[in-house]
């Protein structure tokens, strides 16, 4: 069966990515769980703005000012406006626009224009004929993958996604709270009765077990931020998030390493070359490294994402893969002095 694209990972980068080439060819996403299954579905899927006017920081908030205004366009029900108080460890306090969303509500409402096929695959069942990729039983012009991290599908050593344990929590609390909270973790404002309760810790670890010390200890810190009086532990979810070593998401063509290194041997020399005239895998592309910011940085970069694929185009050089490649040659390079 053909499809003008597939997108392999069913997380919030899968299903943007699928959304946006859905509205323009015919589109298939293959997810081995389900929907959400790791760290996008268990995500607090809070929409805070980073702090500072780093590259990376004006990246994350231009992402999630375009994002918030498309939930409230296309999902209002599942987005919640607040006011943001954000505290620095220096005791500096800030008041940003702020917004959480409902990570699985909004990952099934944007999964209904395209076709999802629930597949556990493996490098072995890819293949390209020169114009096509064949994934399992479908066969496709354009691949992308939206792994998360679990990013082995492209083979490639310089794709390097660091994976991240994270942990929401959702508690019940005599406490109304109007606004959200930030500072190392993440406090929602009061909503439908609850409090969630997020953060990003457990570097390198692809999957653990939390114990209740650890939700307790998770809550008490909460504690210490804002006051929250009978507060109760009510629901816990956990998962992987995909991070880049750099931060920066991972989003683009994908560069085939080998190819590139034989055609332009002075690479590994330090001699330079044009990122445009390296050799890329045909019609091959990833989404990844989203860290905690994926409900913020989805909605924006899948749209991207799809037009630069239909439209033959790279992004921009801070998310774009080759920018990991020349790292890569420059390691290898340091390896020879």
């Amino acid at each position: 069966m053909f499809f003008d694209s597939i997108v392999i990972g069913g997380g919030v980068a899968g299903v943007f990515t699928a959304y946006n080439l859905s509205k323009y060819s015919k589109t298939l996403l293959i997810e081995k769980k389900h929907i959400g299954a790791g760290g996008s579905g268990s995500a607090g899927a809070f929409l805070n703005p980073k702090f500072g006017n780093s590259t990376l920081s004006q990246l994350i908030n231009k992402s999630m000012n375009f994002s918030r205004e498309f939930y409230l366009n296309n999902s209002p029900e599942f987005i919640h406006l607040s006011k943001l108080n954000h505290y620095e460890d220096n005791g500096e306090h800030f008041i940003f626009d702020s917004a959480v969303a409902d990570a699985n509500e909004i990952l099934q409402l944007f999964s209904k224009n395209f076709q999802i096929e629930y597949i556990n695959i493996s490098k072995n069942n890819i293949s390209h004929d020169g114009d096509f990729w064949q994934i399992d039983k479908f066969k496709t012009k354009n691949l992308v993958f939206t792994t998360g991290a679990l990013s082995e599908l492209t083979g490639e050593p310089y794709i390097k996604i660091r994976p991240v344990w994270g942990e929401r929590l959702d508690i019940e609390s005599d406490t109304f709270l109007e606004n959200s909270f930030h500072n190392e973790i993440s406090i929602s404002q009061t909503i439908n009765g609850k409090i969630r309760i997020g953060a990003t810790h457990f570097r390198d670890i692809i999957e653990r077990e939390s114990s209740n010390i650890e939700r307790e200890e998770f809550l008490s810190k909460a504690k210490n931020i804002v006051e929250l009086k009978n507060a109760k532990i009510v629901g816990s979810t956990s998962g992987v998030r995909s991070a880049s070593y750099d931060f920066f998401p991972v989003i683009g063509r994908v560069i085939d390493s080998k190819k590139t290194i034989q055609k332009f041997p002075q690479l590994i020399h330090g001699r330079k070359y044009n990122f445009t005239d390296f050799e890329y895998y045909k019609n091959l592309f990833i989404f990844s490294g989203l860290g905690g910011y994926g409900f913020s940085l989805a909605p924006y970069f899948g749209e991207l994402l799809a037009n630069s694929i239909l439209n033959n185009k790279f992004l921009d050089d801070e998310v774009e893969p080759h920018r990991l490649f020349k790292k890569y040659v420059k390691n290898l390079r340091n390896r020879f002095i």
